[in-house]
């Protein structure tokens, strides 16, 4: 079994982030970087690294400010670039070129980086992104939050995200809600700026071989919008019938985590 090592680095603005290593089982076909979304931490994602080392990857999981044991404020960003710094961060020592597999917050952020010429990986995989929410955030947030942003910029508020819409493994929710690494606020400024890069990335290029893996039964992001974005720009996508948001964590799994891995070594 694949062993994790912790190691830390430094973000542009010195805030440290914590980032989990695992290497290969026998020869290294190449090195991946994985990005879990909001309120996510690398734990989350141990089953999906062992099987990327049992396959051959030296694995990168990374964790963003304010998530998971990184330096900063729970759910919140000043600039949603920050979030980009963080991400050159955590692949400063890798080849330019390796890919990035990005889930629902993490291919906002990744996709913020193409655009702004901040990462030019090889290969991108993009699982569920957060591009258009699937359900409507209660009206007042959405009213206020221009305001709220400006005047109280870190005011925690909840997310209103169902732990029910995560997984059909009811105990992926029941894990979800009890652990103490995940937060289950966001702030004004985080949810403005989050819209505001949205918009940046709809209107933008991909401009490298990507591909979208997508449950249809998301309740968090559109997967209609999410399969119009990727049928317009060319991309491979995966739908897989009946799934919701965290396809990595469904019933299933491990035909996602084999499809994404076979993408990444045959496109």
């Amino acid at each position: 079994m694949p062993t994790e090592r912790i190691e830390w680095r430094d973000s542009a603005d010195g805030l440290k982030l914590r980032l989990a290593r695992w290497d290969a089982q026998g020869a290294a076909r190449g090195e991946v970087l994985f990005l879990g979304g909001l309120a996510e931490h690398e734990g989350r994602y141990h089953h999906v690294a062992e099987a990327f080392a049992a396959r051959g990857w030296n694995v990168r999981v990374g964790e963003l400010r304010g998530h998971g044991k990184s330096h900063g404020r729970r759910g919140h960003v000043d600039r949603w670039q920050q979030y980009v710094e963080d991400l050159v961060a955590l692949r400063s020592d890798m080849d330019p070129g390796s890919p990035v597999v990005a889930h629902s917050m993490g291919g906002l952020v990744a996709l913020e980086a193409l655009r702004l010429g901040a990462m030019v990986p090889g290969r991108l995989v993009l699982s569920n992104p957060l591009l258009q929410l699937a359900f409507q955030p209660a009206r007042w947030k959405t009213a206020a939050s221009g305001l709220m942003s400006r005047l109280l910029p870190t005011i925690g508020i909840p997310n209103d995200l169902d732990p029910a819409w995560l997984s059909r493994d009811l105990a992926v929710g029941a894990a979800y809600n009890a652990d103490p690494l995940v937060f289950k606020a966001v702030t004004p400024r985080w949810f403005t700026e989050m819209l505001a890069a949205a918009e940046r990335v709809k209107a933008a290029p991909v401009g490298v071989p990507f591909a979208m893996f997508l449950g249809d039964d998301d309740h968090v992001n559109s997967h209609v919008y999410n399969k119009s974005f990727a049928e317009s720009r060319g991309a491979s996508i995966t739908l897989y019938p009946g799934m919701r948001h965290e396809i990595f964590n469904e019933i299933g799994k491990e035909q996602v985590i084999a499809d994404v891995a076979t993408w990444l070594e045959t496109a």
